[in-house]
């Protein structure tokens, strides 16, 4: 075969060809299809037909699709899989055999100045050796380096180059183009660290503001009507897997978090008192969860019927060898969005993922009647007012069915 005489749709038709021979999944296989239809259609935009490495790295460039629209805002799992994609093909034209590899999960950040540079290094050395998370790691590296862009469109080539009244206007530009402000708080911590690591920039520690400007939009949760719709198609659809169903009715019924779904362990089914108990990976608090006659049903008919034997005590595995646990947040997203999309339940402009199925569990306990401090506990919050984030203004009067309100929370945005 002449790969580099192959069209592009001939190019990509033969990667997912070699995708399914190598044991990926439907869905893998179908996540990928759609980025190599949306570079097949970019290329047919600009009048080409084969591969190019300019085409290339104008897909990875790209951000014409993002949701919502007229927002141009990093998005680093997006960046990871077109780069991934674009090495599939660049891999195969070089070899015959696509590399399969993950993609580096740490974006590499061009530093034009060698002094800035380094500093950015010995920043991140002590990121490591502060023994943080990875992605918390990989979100303070990615703002602070964001702030060294900053730095360097004004000319900058050190630290002490910075001003009284850079900080401020490095967050005025970030919030306008790269980060909601509600935001801000999983990254500013890294910002200050960054700071305080030298006396000529400590002093300016006193810039970052105590409260940051909070926009909150009310996020479309998921109807009654969309609910029933949903769990009705995953009772009659033959096929969706057992791990899907389990999951999907887990994540809509109970609120739990990616992370939580994805640490859930076989231990901590306690089915001789039809409760869940886990340490919750956000809060490090403990939290206690109801098994449904659904919930439970469902568990049952995975672990029983479909969980591939495995030593491993995480309750949902990967569906191909080794069977690794399921422990991405992008993989419970992948599963939920294939559930929902399949159900005929409109997007309207919604994400997917975990964060509507939590939203849309508070909001659906709040129209039953439920009081927010039972809705709080059953969601697992820190703090009782937490809950108050779920109350939009379409859903205000149903509010004041509900015991107590927070107080000062009369008003409700």
């Amino acid at each position: 075969m002449d790969r580099s005489n192959l069209s592009l749709t001939e190019l990509t038709d033969v990667i997912l060809e070699q995708m399914k021979t190598s044991g990926f999944a439907e869905t893998t296989r179908g996540f990928y299809a759609v980025l190599f239809h949306r570079l097949c259609r970019m290329a047919n935009e600009r009048g080409e037909d084969h591969y190019t490495s300019e085409l290339g790295e104008a897909f990875i460039n790209d951000d014409s699709h993002i949701i919502p629209e007229n927002t141009k805002r990093y998005h680093h799992e997006r960046t990871v899989a077109y780069a991934r994609c674009i090495k599939f093909v660049e891999t195969f034209l070089a070899t015959g055999q696509a590399d399969w590899s993950p993609a580096l999960q740490s974006a590499c950040f061009p530093i034009t100045s060698n002094v800035l540079r380094e500093r950015f290094n010995c920043f991140v050395d002590k990121l490591v050796e502060q023994g943080l998370k990875p992605n918390t790691i990989d979100g303070y590296r990615r703002f602070t380096y964001y702030f060294i862009e900053f730095l360097e469109s004004k000319k900058y080539t050190d630290i002490s180059d910075i001003r009284n009244g850079d900080i401020l206007a490095f967050i005025t530009v970030i919030c306008s183009e790269k980060y909601q402000p509600t935001s801000l708080g999983a990254h500013m911590p890294g910002l200050k660290i960054f700071l305080g690591m030298n006396p000529a920039t400590d002093r300016f520690l006193c810039e970052i503001p105590e409260h940051l400007p909070k926009k909150r939009d009310i996020l479309k949760v998921y109807s009654d009507e969309e609910y029933n719709t949903i769990i009705k198609h995953l009772d009659v659809s033959g096929n969706i897997s057992f791990r899907n169903k389990a999951l999907t009715i887990l994540a809509l019924n109970t609120g739990l978090r990616a992370v939580d779904i994805c640490g859930l362990q076989l231990h901590n089914i306690d089915w001789e008192h039809n409760r869940i108990h886990i340490i919750q990976e956000k809060t490090g608090h403990a939290h206690d969860i109801p098994i449904s006659n659904a919930i439970g049903n469902a568990l049952v008919d995975y672990l029983l019927n479909e969980r591939p034997i495995s030593d491993s005590p995480f309750v949902f595995l990967k569906s191909v060898a080794p069977f690794n646990p399921l422990m991405s947040h992008s993989g419970i997203r992948n599963v939920l969005f294939h559930v929902v999309d399949d159900s005929d339940v409109e997007p309207a402009g919604r994400i997917y993922g975990t964060r509507i199925t939590r939203h849309s569990a508070a909001s659906r306990m709040l129209r039953s009647g439920i009081p927010l401090p039972v809705i709080s506990d059953m969601l697992g919050h820190k703090s009782k007012d937490s809950v108050m984030i779920y109350i939009t203004t379409d859903n205000a009067k149903l509010a004041e069915c509900t015991l107590p309100l927070p107080k000062g929370g009369g008003r409700v945005e």
